[in-house]
């Protein structure tokens, strides 16, 4: 048996930024950026809420509550950024951050206006491994350098679910969705992208049989994987 990663160095958590969907398509475009944080957030808040309506009509009793759908979930997190040793700033990240609010310009052309899609991945989180778009940021600068480069910042974040299909589960447990997609890059391997997703490489045979891959040595630069959730009873057999 493989011990689970709980002990040596944390994962890493990571803000993906891609591209709005081309025309009326429910999956993100391209990635566009990878801001690694600098810290792991220590508080991530996850909110939903379910709609429901009671009858009006005259009845004896409490009339029976009626589900009407549920709504979008929402995240907030903070992020802390420091330039470290002073060499390098951190008014790039924060610039992203903020920018992940304003349309890109691809959109405008393709699809009318649309601001990014992003996701936080962060190791074998599911609950917050979802589509959104970030509603709000706030970023406070709160050390600079000489020149008046700011070193340091704290930037609130809230992201608001894009919706689309209910999450499903590992396929292997007879489940029928992906957690998320990954693009092949350059390095890529299929135990390297099971790392970034679950915070454990074996999971690689789960991303392999969703997306019908004989050989886990050849990845095709440039495809897009659906990567499906892991779950603890699923992976692999460890």
């Amino acid at each position: 048996m493989i011990p689970m990663p709980f002990g040596g160095a944390p994962v890493r958590a990571t803000l993906i930024v891609h591209d709005p969907p081309a025309g009326s398509g429910n999956s993100p475009g391209p990635e566009r950026h990878r801001l690694r944080l600098h810290f792991n957030p220590e508080r991530i808040s996850v909110s939903t809420q379910a709609r429901w309506e009671r009858s009006r009509a005259a009845a004896k009793g409490v009339p029976r509550p009626q589900y009407i759908s549920t709504e979008p979930r929402s995240m907030s997190l903070e992020v802390f950024l420091d330039g470290g040793d002073g060499r390098s700033g951190v008014q790039a990240d924060v610039e992203l951050l903020l920018g992940c609010c304003f349309p890109t310009p691809k959109s405008a052309v393709d699809n009318g206006t649309s601001a990014p899609w992003v996701r936080l991945e962060w190791g074998r989180s599911r609950t917050t491994a979802f589509f959104a778009y970030v509603s709000q940021a706030n970023a406070a600068y709160t050390r600079f350098a000489h020149d008046g480069t700011p070193l340091r910042a704290t930037c609130h974040l809230t992201l608001t679910e894009v919706g689309g299909a209910t999450p499903g589960q590992n396929p292997t447990s007879g489940a029928d969705g992906p957690t998320g997609v990954h693009r092949v890059v350059a390095g890529d391997s299929l135990p390297l992208i099971a790392w970034r997703a679950y915070g454990y490489p074996p999971g690689w045979r789960a991303i392999a049989e969703v997306n019908d891959i004989d050989d886990p040595a050849r990845l095709e630069l440039g495809s897009v994987l659906s990567v499906p959730v892991l779950e603890g009873d699923d992976d692999g057999g460890h």
